[in-house]
């Protein structure tokens, strides 16, 4: 039996609900071990190597594992220089770091609805929220389920605004032929323990 930290819950293994059910197998098992084994147990060789072939999966020039999809979207939106007094665009149907890190950077999150059937931001509301503070757009792309990238393409192309897609739920996801992943000038992977793949932590 455990005792949860937070609230003093007590619970056993047979009553716990757990958030996710992992599939490692023995291939994984060795990984660590071989991991573990080496001179590197930090970023290393296996991180260089994890970042060569999933860039090659979506398609995308650059590839750089951090520690969450999080930390990817601060290092993107940093890395594109927005800032104190920018806006940036995004949905409320999203984990809260979406917003989150945006206003790490002092900028302001300003939010638009989504489409009923998917979920995912609705094109057509975008433009009237740009306003000549607003920099960049970040749409969500939810359950697998890619954005209408041709629109927020071209809307964002009109007004000279960057592109930062959160693929946390899109690992594998296709739009139209293309690798989501591909698309926009940077996209956020998850590879938490609910992913698709998980790393453990990671992004």
């Amino acid at each position: 039996m455990s005792t949860n930290p937070i609230n003093g819950i007590k619970r056993t293994r047979d009553t716990f609900l757990p958030p996710f059910k992992h599939s490692i197998g023995k291939e994984e098992i060795n990984e660590v071990i071989d991991t573990l084994e080496s001179d590197w147990i930090t970023t290393g060789p296996k991180t260089f190597k994890f970042e060569e072939m999933f860039g090659k999966k979506v398609d995308s020039k650059y590839s750089v594992a951090v520690n969450s999809c999080t930390a990817a979207l601060h290092l993107a939106i940093a890395a594109l220089g927005i800032g104190v007094g920018d806006e940036i665009i995004t949905t409320p149907f999203t984990f809260a770091s979406t917003a989150e890190v945006v206003i790490n950077q002092r900028a302001t999150p300003v939010f638009v609805d989504v489409e009923e059937n998917t979920y995912n931001i609705d094109p057509s509301k975008i433009e009237e929220k740009i306003t000549n503070k607003t920099k960049a757009i970040i749409p969500v792309h939810y359950a697998g389920h890619a954005c209408e990238m041709d629109e927020i393409m071209d809307i964002a192309k009109e007004n000279d605004l960057f592109v930062i897609e959160d693929a946390a739920h899109a690992l594998g996801t296709k739009y139209k032929g293309k690798e989501v992943g591909s698309i926009g000038d940077a996209t956020c992977f998850s590879f938490y323990a609910t992913k698709n793949i998980t790393t453990a932590e990671g992004g």
